[in-house]
Formats: C-alpha cells, sequence, structure tokens
C-alpha cells in the first residue's frame, strides 16, 4: 500500500533470431492465450514469413500503420475474441496495435522490425486523425521481443532516428529543470533519472558500431527505459521537451516538409543547444551527432534552415500547455 505500481513487461527478449520464439516466450512466462492475432504489413510478412510461421497464430491481420481508420479493421476480426495481439512493425504498427489494444482492453507483445523511436514501449501512439498526427494515451505491452537481426536489416536513416529520439531525452529533462526552477513543476526524480541515464547509454558509440549487436541492445534499452520513465511518471516530461513541440510543430503546420520522426527531434535538439542554450551544451551534442552520423543525415532529411526555426517557434509553444525554454524565447 506504500509502493507505487507499475505495469511493467512479463518478459523482455533482446537477441538475435528470437522472432520464432514466441511461443516458447509465452509458455515459459507462464502466459497462456487460446487465441493469438499477429498484426503486421504485407511487406514484413513477405520478408520474415518463414520465421512468423514458426509461432502458431490464429489470425492474421496485415495493415500499414501510422493511421487510426485501421482500427476498425482490428475491432472488426477481434471485436469479440478472447486474443493476443502480436504486433510486429515500426512505429506507425506498434501504434495502431497499442491504439486498438487499448481501447478493446486486450493484451498485446511489441516487437519491432526497427529501432526508430521509442513507440517499443512508449504509453503514447502518435496516429494520424482526419489527416493531423494526433497523441493517444496508450498501456504498455505484456511483453516486448527485440530480434536483432531483423533489426539489423533497418535502413541507416531509421536507426539514427532511434538514436535521435533517444538523445532527446537531454533536452527534455533540461526543460524539465527550467520548468521547476520557473514554475515550481515538481519533478519525479526517478523518471528523470531513467529518462538521462537512457541516453547517456549509447554516447560511447560512433557510426561504425551502428549495426553491431551490442549497440543495438544498447539502443534497445534505451528506448525501453524511456518507456519505463513515462510510465513511472505518467506523462512524457522526461522524454519529450522542447525539441519535440518542434519537430510536432512541423507535422501539424509544415506536414509536406515533414520527416522520420526522429531525425526532426534530433535536428530541433541541435538548433535549440546552438541558440537557446550554452556554447557547451552544443558543441557536445554536435560532436556526438556527427560522430554518430546525425548531423549528416540531418542535412538530407530537413528542409529547415535557422530562420525558419526561429519562426517556428510560436507555433511550437501552441502544440501543448509545457513549459519548456522555448518559453524564454520573446519575453
Amino acid at each position: 500500500m506504500f509502493y507505487k505500481h507499475l505495469e511493467i513487461p512479463v518478459f523482455v527478449e533482446i537477441d538475435n533470431r528470437v522472432l520464432g520464439r514466441v511461443d516458447k516466450m509465452l509458455t515459459s512466462s507462464h502466459l497462456f492465450f487460446s487465441h493469438k492475432t499477429l498484426v503486421t504489413s504485407p511487406e514484413l510478412y513477405t520478408l520474415y514469413s518463414h520465421f512468423i510461421d514458426s509461432n502458431k497464430f490464429d489470425s492474421l491481420i496485415l495493415v500499414q500503420g501510422g493511421k487510426v481508420e485501421e482500427y476498425s479493421l482490428l475491432k472488426k476480426q477481434c471485436d469479440n475474441l478472447d486474443t493476443l495481439f502480436i504486433a510486429f512493425g515500426g512505429g506507425s504498427i506498434l501504434d495502431i496495435v497499442k491504439y486498438a489494444a487499448t481501447d478493446m482492453n486486450i493484451p498485446y507483445i511489441a516487437m519491432p522490425s526497427t529501432l526508430s523511436n521509442d513507440a517499443i514501449y512508449s504509453p503514447v501512439a502518435r496516429l494520424t486523425c482526419n489527416e493531423k498526427k494526433k497523441s493517444f494515451g496508450v498501456k504498455p505491452p505484456i511483453g516486448i521481443v527485440v530480434d536483432l537481426s531483423i533489426v539489423k536489416k533497418s535502413p541507416k536513416q531509421l536507426i539514427l532516428a532511434g538514436v535521435g529520439d533517444l538523445l532527446s531525452n537531454l533536452s527534455a529533462v533540461k526543460d524539465w529543470e527550467l520548468s521547476r526552477l520557473s514554475t515550481g513543476e515538481k519533478i519525479d526524480e526517478l523518471s528523470f533519472m531513467l529518462a538521462k541515464e537512457a541516453a547517456v547509454s549509447i554516447l560511447r558509440y560512433s557510426e561504425k558500431d551502428l549495426y553491431t549487436d551490442v549497440f543495438l541492445a544498447d539502443l534497445a534499452r534505451g528506448l525501453i527505459t524511456s518507456g519505463l520513465s513515462m510510465i513511472h511518471s505518467g506523462n512524457t516530461r522526461g522524454t519529450s521537451g522542447s525539441e519535440h513541440l518542434m519537430s510536432h510543430a512541423i507535422d501539424e503546420y509544415f506536414s509536406d516538409k515533414s520527416t522520420i520522426h526522429g531525425i526532426q527531434v534530433a535536428w530541433a535538439h541541435l538548433l535549440i543547444e546552438k541558440l537557446l542554450r550554452t556554447e557547451s551544451e552544443y558543441n557536445m551534442i554536435n560532436s556526438y551527432f556527427s560522430r554518430i552520423g546525425l548531423n549528416s543525415m540531418i542535412k538530407q532529411y530537413i528542409q529547415f534552415s535557422e530562420i525558419d526555426f526561429m519562426k517556428m517557434i510560436p507555433l511550437a509553444k501552441m502544440i501543448r500547455n509545457r513549459y519548456t525554454v522555448l518559453n524564454l524565447v520573446g519575453r
């Protein structure tokens, strides 16, 4: 009665060639379901059917992910079933399953095909609704399976997007601390610590490490730990600050120029350090982004200048009522 109770996964598996062992993981964790539904994309099912078919699935639902409208397909096929969802795909697939599982009160397992963002364990789903991206609160998975042999086949830009999303925690916790000093907002110290340490865990790596087991495992653990930070605090304060507001502003007001979430967040993080914080903070992030390969990826994908960035700040501040370093601009 004196402790906070958290919804954490029954099991987490991070290893090579584990996609075909889901049934064994469920059994060893004493989890038994009379019906299991795999939700993935047509492309991924074609690529990995030989691994997927090693498990017993009673239903298969193919979606593209990312749109609330696809929820009706999942509800139609599973509304009256006592089933377990297994979500296999990128963030868009995971998010539509998280949304459906929450609304239908169905348990689910997250099996990311890449590590491009913290959707793997985030209690938030970002989905397009009426052509606009929106955030929805969702419940966490009962299990997480990261098959490194599959993640290694991800395009480089998606791996670096995951790096950008995770490193943005270092910006978000600064905004949280700034809000504590400026507004008296309370900091959840454990969530703060989890968010910060999750990001710090990958600072020792460089671009040559991107497809190694040790880096990808640490990236997966970092993204999962970020999710735990959000679940503990009940909000995204430690993982989403001014840099995410800027990225959401791009999605909301400049959707024709929007690109991969983690790359947008990394661009915003870099310019916030350069233009709104200190030179030493900027130098640290810029040096790491250069070493890991993010700076070149930002140049390739981002279509905005520093002037555009400054003009975008008033729009970003309207995204949500969250005090950040952006609130100091124009005071």
